[in-house]
């Protein structure tokens, strides 16, 4: 798992980061092992970009985004998706982002970047 993350910290606070942009969370039990990793390591925050995913998790009507977002509150982690998300192109998709932002669990950040985020 850790060629394609890293742990970090910033403002002593630690998370899991992506150090790649490349698609490695492909199915659930990908995503699965991630949150173990992060755990395993002391950190329930997860900072990805949109690349990280395969481009089925865009696409609703597949359930992967569903099953695995599902996991971000049984598992009591946070997760950020960080990127320009240009793969998305059903506004029920946006409406999902849009939602997840009003909460606290899922944020979905368009037009950052991995060095511009700030963990808080």
């Amino acid at each position: 798992m850790n060629q394609y993350v890293s742990l970090q910290s910033q403002s002593d606070r630690a998370f899991v980061a992506s150090c790649s942009s490349i698609q490695f969370i492909r199915t659930a039990k990908d995503f699965l092992e991630l949150l173990a990793w992060g755990m395993e390591h002391g950190t329930t925050l997860f900072i990805l970009e949109d690349s990280n995913f395969v481009r089925e998790f865009y696409d609703l009507k597949t359930g992967l985004a569903g099953e695995l977002l599902q996991k971000i509150p049984n598992y009591r982690v946070r997760l950020a998706i960080v990127g320009t998300f240009g793969m998305v192109t059903s506004d029920r998709f946006r409406e999902l982002m849009a939602e997840a932002n009003k909460g606290s669990q899922v944020h979905f950040a368009r037009g950052y970047v991995m060095n511009e985020i700030t963990v808080k």
